[in-house]
């Protein structure tokens, strides 16, 4: 029998395209794939490292499964691998470390040996299965990696590398090939996704690939994630505003709306001209939904500066925040800095930001009553028979329909507003 092998995330979108890759490369070295929960042979943690949290989210999950999976080979992988190899040795449940950054040959080596016998009998995963296998009802595909900006707090450079960006054409063939395999909503991701194709010299870069991948394509729908305020160019919102397939949703990172912050963090933008960029592009994409990271209490930030950011979250067209309090990373410029706002005032400052993101959800969900809108099924309920999923303007949906299912995109008209989702019934 072939051994069994699964994957654990922790992280971000780029991650869990990684982790689907992980998962190709376990195919074909003779792994019998299976989902998150069921017994293993081989567990492979695809960590991250962005914060102090993810780092000991890390660790607990690699003592959990070793407590779950007492016989089974524990592989870390991903950033944390990468950027905390001196965390090894306090982690001795896991057999086998490799950093993201490994020679490409590494990973698919290491599990080719694993496999054993079984390495010669493998077979190819689709994107579009393997992210079913992660438990995922859309496709994550990853069209860039690494970083080539200098934040002052940030790692994940020194974890993932230079910027480079996979050429167009494999692009669009892997998401045709997701498409015929039944995918219906495809993520865009990146490290820094905003920058797609300046490592190659192609001028339409990001705009250029989405008008690719639409003409490619006929019924999937596409979503991008993360996009940097300078790098929401007039042809990305050109789409953004006439392509029914292209989701009206960015996130788009602020991290802090005072000036004297953003320039000490290295950040290339003022608070004005992220204002000033967002209000533009809520004008031109009505209805988008639009949201942002926020660090609170960096090295150096006063009351004054975070009453700024407060401010400047309430003058845009923001309806949800991811807000964090800073925590130094090894490595980075202000790690080496006075970490001067007390732990305390960090959570406050923390504890503002999320209550404002709460009210601002609760707003953006009650003008979605009375719209019919078109949901990425995730899941049915057995005992109910509701089914939930994202929509479009990536809000969270519970649904009566009577049929249908995960992955499917299914109109449904909005009803009511319960709890942090939309409720609503198939049409």
């Amino acid at each position: 029998m072939r051994g069994r092998l699964s994957v654990v995330t922790v992280g971000c979108k780029a991650n869990f395209a990684d982790s689907a890759a992980i998962l190709t490369h376990a195919a074909r070295a003779g792994f019998e794939v299976v989902e998150g929960g069921a017994p293993a042979d081989v567990l492979v943690i695809n960590g991250c490292t962005v914060t102090r949290r993810a780092d000991r989210d890390c660790r607990a999950l690699a003592r959990r499964l070793r407590r779950e999976h007492p016989g089974a080979v524990l592989v870390m992988t991903g950033c944390f691998a990468e950027t905390t190899p001196e965390a090894r040795a306090k982690v001795p449940e896991v057999n086998h470390w490799l950093g993201i950054r490994e020679p490409s040959s590494s990973l698919p080596r290491l599990l080719r040996s694993l496999a054993g016998d079984a390495a010669s009998s493998g077979e190819e995963l689709s994107d579009f299965a393997a992210d079913r296998l992660l438990g995922h009802s859309r496709v994550f595909l990853k069209v860039q990696d690494g970083c080539d900006a200098a934040c002052a707090y940030c790692v994940v450079p020194k974890a993932r590398g230079a910027g480079r960006s996979l050429p167009r054409r494999e692009v669009v063939e892997r998401a045709v090939r997701a498409e015929r395999d039944g995918a219906r909503e495809i993520v865009l991701t990146g490290i820094h996704a905003g920058r797609y194709g300046t490592d190659r010299g192609d001028r339409d870069g990001l705009a250029g690939l989405v008008e690719a991948l639409l003409r490619a394509t006929s019924g999937c729908r596409f979503r991008l994630g993360s996009i940097e305020p300078l790098e929401i160019t007039s042809a990305l919102v050109s789409l953004l505003s006439t392509r029914g397939r292209l989701c009206p949703h960015l996130h788009v990172p602020l991290q802090s709306g005072s000036d004297r912050v953003l320039l000490r963090m290295r950040r290339p933008y003022t608070a004005r001209r992220y204002r000033e960029r967002l209000v533009s592009l809520a004008a031109e994409v009505p209805g988008i939904r639009l949201g942002a990271d926020v660090i609170a209490g960096f090295p150096g930030e006063t009351p004054d500066d975070f009453e700024e950011t407060v401010r400047l979250i309430r003058d845009t067209p923001l309806s949800y925040l991811h807000a964090f309090p800073y925590s130094p990373r090894p490595g980075t410029e202000s790690a080496g800095w006075a970490d001067d706002v007390i732990a305390a005032e960090k959570t406050r400052r923390v504890a503002r930001l999320r209550a404002a993101d709460a009210a601002m959800r609760r707003e953006y969900l009650e003008m979605q009553v009375g719209r019919t809108l078109v949901v990425a099924a995730s899941a049915r309920d057995p005992k109910t028979g509701e089914m939930r999923g994202t929509t479009e303007n990536y809000a969270e949906a519970v649904f009566r329909a009577a049929i249908g299912a995960r992955g499917d995109l299914i109109p449904v008209r909005i009803d009511a507003v319960r709890d942090d989702h939309l409720e609503g019934t198939a049409v």
